[in-house]
Order: structure tokens, then C-alpha cells, then sequence
């Protein structure tokens, strides 16, 4: 089916409006997997269906034989910490600080013990000068106490100003004249990132979960180990059963578990993020499920 897809409408038309690279979409036609995760090229094959409204099961075939035989790669989950691990690393950076202070010091002591006598001997005029300087208050004057040398001074620096501020503005008036536009600043504006996959919930095994629109108060459990697939847009709160899984959210990041405990998830616009039970419940009203 994808090669009778990209025959009819060509490479470039499928590129334009599922917005996947031309390098990933070779990689779908020849079967070649290497360098996705399965949430991704699941989610890939989604974007292809929803927008030819076909169905690409032989695709979904060689994806799933193609991960079938990958070595299977227990990891740890990911939000998992030892708390000697960061006990350790805080007492290393606490170490680390009280080093540098004593080395600064040191220094600072060593240059003010051990400075030139050039620069200590100028360091000692500007005190002296300093110490010499009085405040001076200059008394203003009444225009009727002026000389006639200090009228004549303050005509001259009056009539001078206005021909200074005329030369400022000529440039100016005269480009204004000719319709010579000034340079304005251009403002960049930042492109809004849209996500173009949706959340991929993806068992290894089989797997129960729930998921709760927070805004339409939709419910939706299931048992399965195929990939599913979850709208971005708006809040959700997802819960699991036991096993292993993946889920990806739209921004790339990807979590892996392989454990014997509920893990609770809110999906806000696109990114997931782990929650405890205590705020899966605050979110749903009270409810644990």
C-alpha cells in the first residue's frame, strides 16, 4: 500500500502534507527501522493512515517483525534515584566551593601584601588628593548682579544652541524630503511549535490502562500489547497496570518501565509527565480510577 502511495501522488506530496523527512519516508518504503523507536515509527505509519484515509497493515507487519528481532533491552525506569548517589554528588560540589573561596582569598591577600611600590605609591596620592578637595558651591547668580562680559557670554551660548540643534535635524528633514525611508528594527517573532505526532502508549506485553479526558470526563480502559495512539491536544490523565511499556509524547521524549507497580501520567498539549498517586487523584475529582 505505501509504495502504491507514494506511485500515485510522489515523494514530494507525501512529504508536504504529513510533514515526515524524505529520509524517513526511504526508510519506511525499503523496510529499513534502524534508528527509530517503536512509538515513532508507529506513530509514522498513524500519520500516513490518517492522512490517505488507507490502511498500511503489511507496513505495520515488517515493523513488527523488524523489532521482534531486536535483542530486548530491560531499562531501569527512568525516575528511579539512589539517594547516595546525590548525597555523594552534593558533598562533592560543597567541597569544591569551600576550595575555591580559600584559593581566592589567598590570592587576594597575596596581590594586597606584595603589590608594587609604584602602585602603592599611587594609591597613596589619590588619598592625599582626596583628603585635600573641599566642596566648592558655586552662588547663583541674579540676572541683575551680571557683568555685562557674563550677559554677552550667555547671548553667544544662547544663540549658538538652536543653530547646533538645526544641524542635528538637517540630515534628518532633508531625508523626510527625498521619501528616503529610515531603517527600522525588524522584530523576530518565534515560530509556535505544533507537534506532528501524537502521544504513542507502546506494551511490550500485555498491558491494562486507563485514560480520562480531564475536560470531557471520557473513559477508556484497555488490555492490550499493540501500540496506541493518544491526542495531544488538551489534558489527560493516563493510569497503567504492571509491565513493561514505553510511551513517547509529541516533543520526542521517551520513557521506558519495567516494573510491578501503577505509574500515573498527565498529558498536557503534548507532554507527558509522571505524577504521583496523590495528584492523579486531586485531578480526577478524589477518584483513584
Amino acid at each position: 500500500m505505501f509504495e502504491t502511495i507514494l506511485e500515485k501522488y510522489s515523494i514530494e506530496v507525501v512529504v508536504n502534507r504529513t510533514k515526515i523527512s524524505r529520509k524517513n519516508l526511504e526508510k519506511l518504503k525499503n523496510g529499513n527501522f534502524e534508528g527509530f523507536t517503536r512509538p515513532q515509527a508507529y506513530g509514522f505509519i498513524r500519520i500516513l493512515e490518517r492522512e490517505f484515509n488507507e490502511s498500511f497493515d503489511d507496513l505495520k507487519r515488517e515493523m513488527d517483525a523488524w523489532f521482534e528481532e531486536l535483542p530486548s533491552e530491560i531499562s531501569e525506569p527512568i525516575f528511579q534515584r539512589e539517594d547516595h548517589q546525590e548525597e555523594g554528588s552534593s558533598r562533592k560540589w560543597i567541597v569544591a566551593g569551600l576550595v575555591a573561596m580559600v584559593l581566592l582569598l589567598g590570592f587576594y591577600l597575596f596581590q594586597k601584601e606584595f603589590a608594587s611600590p609604584s602602585q602603592k605609591e599611587a594609591e597613596s596620592r589619590i588619598a592625599v588628593t582626596t583628603k585635600n578637595i573641599t566642596p566648592v558651591q558655586k552662588a547663583e547668580k541674579h540676572e541683575s548682579d551680571l557683568t555685562p562680559e557674563d550677559r554677552g557670554a550667555a547671548m553667544e551660548k544662547s544663540i549658538a544652541s538652536p543653530a547646533e540643534s538645526n544641524m542635528t535635524q538637517e540630515p534628518a528633514a532633508k531625508a523626510a524630503e527625498q521619501g528616503v525611508a529610515q531603517p527600522a528594527k525588524e522584530k523576530a517573532e518565534p515560530e509556535p511549535y505544533v507537534p506532528l505526532e501524537d502521544v504513542a502508549l507502546t506494551p511490550v506485553i500485555k498491558l491494562w490502562f486507563g485514560i480520562i479526558d480531564l475536560k470531557t470526563k471520557k473513559r477508556l480502559a484497555k488490555v492490550s500489547d499493540a501500540p496506541y495512539e493518544i491526542e495531544s491536544r488538551g489534558k489527560k490523565l493516563i493510569v497503567t497496570g504492571h509491565g513493561r511499556f514505553e510511551i513517547s509524547d509529541a516533543f520526542g521524549n521517551l520513557f521506558k518501565f519495567n516494573d510491578a507497580k501503577k505509574h500515573y501520567f498527565l498529558i498536557d498539549d503534548g507532554m507527558v509527565k509522571e505524577i504521583a498517586e496523590s495528584e492523579f487523584r486531586r485531578l480526577n475529582g478524589g477518584k483513584g480510577w
